[in-house]
């Protein structure tokens, strides 16, 4: 096989090569929000043959790998399942493991601690993830920084002192500017650009911005959404919607929707439009219309499936919020009891909330979902008792109830 292999030209050898090895084709994502990707890189095909090894081990060091070294295991655990943060390997093969542009080495010096190391291989596509999951912990933990030392090291792992070019040391290095308040820094290696460090700090330099700022930013940019609807701009306000969702330090990345920073916005806000509120009250609101203005885009554009995925996803995070995971729904008039249960609560925009049961139980209906129309009707119904659309459909159901039973009697 690897005879014939061999005789097609070096061109579709190489796209082969590269559909074997690249880290794009290697990385695997499970699709799930809770589940990080993976990587599987197809190296048995270095073992074919001497010719085959040499041609693949050329396209295999176009990869970009970026090593990073701390004394805790747990932070290495904490990288890849609560940051989602794909590996390429841990432990003693990443250890062993030499072919990476960049060593990440993170320490804590006042610390008292033996003298093992954990490392993790991780590709330089995401090393943004990496530092932003540090980020968000800094924030969550004010004053984590102050105790770390970061000490980063560039190099051409295949020939030694040979200069890394400018943009991939800009790629490798411009990423840690969201890292601030360190107690050591330092950045070295085979002739690595003063330009490019000095960029580097004046990054780490600026100041994050405060949770108001935060909140009024994400505030700013949902209206812009709306404007951008009303005048019929989709996609622009989509991505407004996406942009102060990650301005309130949630990702999204497709379907995926990661909350970070939680920690940070429990706190009374002290200026600005929301003073006097508590910062995750404020937040919590802010998601939960963002949620809604994103379902409604989506019906509006009529893509039904996504507006459908958006909303349902949110009511069962909100279903598991008011009784967790296990309990049995129950129907009272074709209401889950749990609405029910909420009616007296405190719960953060119920208007909101109601607007995203009844564009959900839109687009279920154009996706011939009738069972989940009904109960999102009627559970939208409680929570905004004076839209009249909504009480239309509600009344349209409960006139249909009687008729189903009847018909289901006259059937048996």
């Amino acid at each position: 096989m690897a005879s014939s292999f061999l005789l097609c030209p070096a061109e579709i050898r190489e796209q082969i090569y590269r559909d074997v090895l690249s880290s794009s084709s290697a990385k695997q994502d499970s699709g799930l929000s809770e589940c990080c990707a993976h990587y599987n890189y197809q190296l048995n095909i270095l073992r074919a043959n001497r010719q085959i090894h040499n041609e693949a081990t050329k396209i295999f060091r176009d990869n970009i790998f970026v090593k990073i070294t701390t004394p805790w295991p747990e932070a290495i655990e904490h990288i890849s399942s609560e940051g989602k943060v794909p590996v390429v390997t841990a432990g003693e093969k990443a250890e062993r493991f030499t072919d990476f542009h960049l060593w990440v080495y993170i320490d804590a010096p006042a610390a008292p601690r033996n003298h093992e190391t954990h490392s993790m291989i991780i590709c330089l596509e995401d090393l943004e993830a990496f530092t932003w999951t540090w980020h968000y912990n800094n924030l969550n933990y004010p004053g984590l920084n102050t105790h770390l030392s970061l000490k980063l090291t560039i190099q051409d792992p295949y020939i030694f002192d040979r200069k890394v070019p400018k943009p991939l040391q800009q790629r490798l290095l411009l990423p840690f500017g969201v890292i601030k308040d360190l107690s050591v820094f330092s950045a070295h290696g085979s002739k690595l650009l003063p330009s490019v460090k000095d960029s580097l700090v004046k990054a780490q330099a600026v100041p994050d911005p405060t949770r108001e700022e935060c909140l009024e930013k994400a505030t700013s940019l949902k209206e812009s959404g709306t404007k951008a609807l009303e005048a019929g701009e989709y996609r622009q306000a989509l991505q407004q919607y996406f942009d102060a969702f990650e301005a309130i330090h949630i990702r999204i990345n497709g379907r995926k929707r990661t909350i970070h920073a939680d920690g940070y916005y429990i706190e009374e806000l002290k200026t600005g439009i929301y003073k006097g509120q508590r910062g995750d009250y404020v937040r919590m609101v802010l998601r939960i219309g963002l949620v809604s203005s994103v379902v409604l885009a989506y019906l509006t554009m009529k893509e039904y499936t996504e507006a459908h995925f958006w909303g349902k996803r949110s009511i069962v995070l909100f279903r598991q919020s008011i009784i967790g995971d296990e309990t049995e729904d129950i129907e009272i008039d074709g209401t889950p009891s749990w609405i029910m249960d909420t009616v007296g609560m405190h719960v953060p925009a119920k208007k909101e909330l109601g607007y995203i049961f009844y564009r959900t139980a839109l687009a279920s209906r154009a996706l011939g979902k009738e069972a989940d129309v009904k109960t999102l009707i009627k559970a939208a119904a409680v929570y905004l008792p004076d839209d009249q659309g909504v009480q239309a459909e509600k009344r349209a159901l409960d006139r249909q109830q009687p008729l189903d039973s009847w018909l289901r009697r006259v059937d048996t």
